[in-house]
C-alpha cells in the first residue's frame, strides 16, 4: 500500500486523540467496520486506497474514505470546524 498522508487528517469520533493521517490507517479503519459496509462497497474503497499511486489518487481516496466515514456518522467535525459543516 502506498504510504501517502491524508490531509488534513480525519478525527474520527471512535478514536478522538487519533487522527486518521494516512490511506493505510483509513484502510485499517474500513477493515475493522467491514460488516457495516455492503462488500462491493467495501471492496471498492479499500482498492481505492491500496491502489493510490499519485498525489491525485491518494487525495481522491482520502476524500472517499472522508465521505463514507461521515455517511457512517464516525466523522468528528473539530469545533473550530462546525461552522463550515
Amino acid at each position: 500500500m502506498a504510504e501517502h498522508a491524508i490531509h488534513p487528517p480525519i478525527h474520527l469520533v471512535t478514536h478522538p486523540d487519533e487522527p486518521i493521517r494516512s490511506l493505510e490507517a483509513a484502510a485499517k479503519v474500513i477493515r475493522r467496520h467491514a460488516g457495516e459496509l455492503p462488500r462491493p462497497q467495501r471492496a471498492g474503497l479499500l482498492q481505492q486506497l491500496k491502489h493510490a499511486s499519485t498525489l491525485q489518487e491518494a487525495e481522491a481516496a482520502g476524500n472517499a474514505f472522508r465521505a463514507w466515514a461521515e455517511a457512517q456518522g464516525l466523522l468528528l467535525v473539530p469545533p473550530e470546524d462546525g461552522k463550515r459543516a
